[in-house]
Parts: structure tokens; sequence; C-alpha cells
């Protein structure tokens, strides 16, 4: 009996385990500056419909308001869980980005979204940085829909 319950616990354990998807550096996929636009724009096949895209900045508001690229939304990791398929489940491709090139945050949000079961996910190497650099658009300010930032952080 000790034994049967013993394992009846395990093939518990193991089903709630094996619900959860995880995901590692290797599931990542990442894109430089011009790979990035390129596929976001990429035109509607004859048979196909254009697909729907947007750079994710997964920062502080506060940082994503001192810059971010043009037409980014805002996403903040810690609210991604939560928020992610509200924001973004009209959009077929996501490409995720952070501030420099060894920034872990951009890899940590991407890997959250496939986890979220989000499939068109890629990742924006050397993030905001890299992309200035490349020539590209940055906007500073805050998204319409954002909450107010306060005027002193709390404490």
């Amino acid at each position: 009996m000790h034994i049967a319950l013993k394992t009846l616990a395990g093939c518990a354990l193991a089903v709630v385990i094996s619900c959860n998807t995880t995901t590692s550096d290797r599931d990542l996929v990442y894109l430089d500056s011009y790979s990035a636009i390129k596929m976001l724009n990429q035109p509607a096949g004859v048979f196909s419909k254009a697909k729907t895209s947007v750079f994710i900045d997964p920062r502080r508001r506060e940082e994503y308001a001192q810059k971010h690229i043009a037409g980014a939304i805002s996403l903040p990791f810690e609210d991604m869980t939560l928020e992610a398929q509200g924001l973004l489940e009209s959009y077929d491709i996501l490409v995720v980005y952070d501030t420099d090139y060894d920034d872990v945050l951009a890899k940590a949000a991407s890997k959250r979204l496939l986890e979220l079961d989000f499939k068109a996910v890629y990742t924006l190497e050397g993030g905001l940085k890299a992309w200035e650099k490349a020539g590209n658009e940055v906007q500073t300010g805050v998204p319409a829909n954002a909450p107010e930032l306060p005027d002193k952080p709390v404490i």
C-alpha cells in the first residue's frame, strides 16, 4: 500500500511537471536589425494574408519612455505573464529587444513568450544599441495606453 501511494504520487508529479513548458537558450532565434526589419515587412503571399508583427520592449516603462524602437509595445517583463495574451494575441511575429548587447532581459522575455505559447518569437541581437547603430528610428515617451509613470520612484 505504501509503495502504491509513492508510485501514484510520483506519477502525479510527473504529469504536473510535464504540463509546464520550459525553454532554454537553444529555443531562441536571433535576428540582427536588418533581418528584423525584413521579417517585419514581409509582403503577403499570393494565397496568404500579410503577417502582423511588432517589437516588444520588456524593460521598465521608465526606460521605455527614455528611448525605444519606434512603434514598439511596452510590456515590462514583470507584467508579461498577465498582460501578454491580451496585448499580443493579434500579432503573428514578435521581436523582443532590450538595451544592449549583453542584456539578458530580451532572452528571458523571449523565453517567457514561448512558454506562454506564442510561436513566432525572435530576439533582436544587440538590442536598442545595435538598432540605433544601424541608423534605425527610435522614439521617446510613453505609449498612449500605458499607466502614468510616478514622478518619483516608489520605495
